[in-house]
């Protein structure tokens, strides 16, 4: 089910990994960098966007997260 990305909770040892796809209205993009607030995203175009989170929908359980160990 699709969710925007700002709704998709990390736990603390959890980071979101860069180069997933997303729909940023209504167009596939890809998500090469993500920052606080806001994400890097490449259309089919070529063109880079910097979009706010909550206008990225994504596939929650489809995302790339990597766990770290705390301590």
């Amino acid at each position: 089910m699709s969710r925007s990305l700002s709704e998709v909770g990390l736990r603390d040892n959890e980071v979101l990994l860069e180069g997933f796809e997303a729909i940023l209205d209504r167009c596939p993009v890809v998500v090469p960098a993500v920052l606080e607030r806001t994400c890097v995203c490449e259309g089919p175009d070529g063109r880079c966007r910097l979009p706010n989170k909550g206008r990225l929908m994504v596939e929650a359980e489809r995302l790339p997260i990597r766990r770290r160990s705390l301590g």
